[in-house]
């Protein structure tokens, strides 16, 4: 039975069915169909200047939201603009799912204009790349992978879709696969769990994202305050409930807190949920007495792996009988204290670190803020409190410059009523500056503070720890308050920090997109 939307038509209505609200873009040749089917659909298209910065864009936005990021851009050179974001959301398991335009079936594989092997450019980059090659396959493919994420299985699918499939009829009378990935937990895995922490003396909580992607915030938190489990976080599940919570010892690993170092240093059982346990977060674990629960089997790094999903866990063992953990353990975490900060040293231009500090004065609970890669993420990392999950975005497992300001587009989607502050480095806000077309184009409240420092700080202090002379990371700048201005955006250059202070503060009663330009002075960040 065929009905009267042609594919692209029906492929935008299954969208608007599995509740996607905005998508992200860059229109072309091989993707016009699904172009003019978002024309008359109730889904925003947000235009995005590069295809790089729509799928940051999509990826800020899911974590924002916790919902599915969706992005699309054309075949050949559009579709391989996506790459490094995809790879971006891979590494951090972002919900996304990539739309790509195709050469028509007949043409594929001949060598003809812009006809690259796409599905095994993302193979490698997603948890499926599916190539659409009957409309039929195209439904079943959208079907999967929103199975996928409704089961907890986070990360980005893509679906490649030439475009006379994209002309073509739908047949609605074809059989529709559905099929649930993630199996209920076992009664005696959920059995085992209780007996462990009901024997274990220093039990210890490790909160991953993935948790807030499978919507377990609630559950979660009935279930730390049913067994009073301290809880450490990794970077991206930061705020998952307040670091000004005690229960809440803050970040685990490499630049944790000294509590929750301390804690994972002298566990003896480690409750790992929603979280890959990469090799930085497990830096200080001592304890072989790991349970790890993931959707995702390729994320496997603790003897005991349960394969399911977290709130379905969490939902049954809430209502199971289960001890507290013993006071004592608690008690002898939350005497650790944090080391004093240092004195920062007197420097010629503003210190970069006293500039986060009195930015970070300016973040509360309607402040989200996202950061690019160098030496930023320290600085956040290291001063920061957070109040409520994703309020600081990084890409963290590939850490891609450029990721800022397309970054906090997203966020502006997920988060209607927050000022998003995007805060970058000289060298990072060039590989995406263009994307301030879209804050002016639709007046995003996006404030964009550029540390500038006149060179590739984080590289230079590699090359003077491998003691080699510096090389090629001066940056000869462009003057970025006229590039501001020139795209129609309010800009500023920062000399001291009551100026700082004083402008960061109006800008965000203004909300209204903002540029600041801070020159700073050449310092090493601190190490772990």
């Amino acid at each position: 039975m065929k009905n009267d939307r042609n594919t692209a038509e029906y492929l935008v209505k299954l969208l608007e069915e599995h509740g996607v609200d905005y998508v992200f873009g860059y229109p072309g040749e091989q993707i016009i169909p699904i172009y003019e089917a978002l024309r008359k659909s109730k889904i925003k298209h947000v235009l995005t200047r590069h295809e790089q910065a729509a799928v940051h864009a999509a990826d800020s936005y899911a974590r924002c939201s916790g919902k599915c990021g969706v992005c699309l851009a054309t075949a050949g050179p559009g579709a391989l603009n996506l790459s490094m974001g995809v790879a971006t959301a891979f590494k951090d398991n972002v919900p996304l799912l990539i739309l790509t335009g195709d050469v028509p079936t007949d043409l594929k594989g001949n060598n003809t204009f812009q006809d690259l092997p796409l599905n095994e450019v993302f193979k490698p980059i997603t948890i499926k790349s599916y190539y659409a090659r009957t409309p039929e396959k195209l439904e079943n493919s959208i079907n999967e992978a929103f199975m996928h994420f409704e089961d907890g299985v986070s990360g980005p699918f893509h679906i490649n879709i030439p475009k006379d499939i994209q002309n073509r009829p739908m047949n609605i009378a074809h059989k529709v696969i559905h099929t649930k990935k993630i199996k209920s937990p076992k009664e005696s895995d959920i059995s085992d769990m209780i007996k462990r922490i009901e024997e274990s003396k220093k039990p210890l909580i490790i909160a991953g994202y993935g948790i807030i992607y499978a919507d377990a915030i609630k559950e979660f938190e009935e279930f730390i305050e049913k067994t009073e489990i301290p809880v450490t976080t990794t970077w991206t599940a930061r705020g998952i409930i307040s670091e000004k919570d005690e229960r809440n010892l803050g970040l685990i690993g490499n630049r944790g807190t000294v509590k929750a170092n301390y804690a994972s240093e002298h566990a003896d059982l480690i409750l790992a949920l929603g979280s890959r346990l990469s090799e930085r977060t497990t830096s200080h674990v001592n304890t072989n007495n790991i349970i790890q629960i993931n959707t995702n089997p390729e994320h496997k790094n603790a003897e005991t792996f349960l394969n399911n999903e977290i709130k379905e866990v969490l939902q049954i063992i809430n209502k199971k009988e289960i001890k507290t953990t013993d006071k004592k353990w608690v008690n002898r975490i939350q005497i650790q204290e944090e080391k004093p900060k240092q004195k920062l040293e007197e420097t010629d231009k503003l210190h970069p670190e006293l500039v986060i500090q009195n930015i970070l004065k300016h973040v509360d609970e309607n402040t989200t803020v996202t950061i690019d890669a160098g030496t930023i993420p320290t600085y956040f990392t290291i001063d920061s409190t957070l109040e409520k999950n994703s309020q600081i975005i990084f890409s963290g497992g590939l850490g891609p410059m450029g990721y800022a300001i397309p970054s906090a587009i997203g966020a502006t989607y997920a988060r209607h009523n927050d000022v998003i502050i995007a805060v970058t480095g000289d060298g990072a806000v060039q590989m995406t500056i263009e994307e301030l077309a879209v804050l002016n184009t639709y007046k995003l409240p996006v404030i964009v503070i550029i540390i500038n420092n006149n060179m590739l700080g984080i590289i230079k202090q590699w090359q003077d720890m491998a003691e080699y002379p510096k090389y090629q990371v001066d940056l000869d700048n462009p003057d970025f308050i006229k590039l501001a201005n020139a795209y129609n955006i309010e800009a500023d250059t920062i000399t001291s920090i009551e100026e700082l202070n004083e402008k960061l503060s109006q800008a965000l009663k203004n909300k209204k997109p903002h540029l600041f330009n801070i020159e700073v002075a050449d310092v090493p960040i601190p190490l772990p």
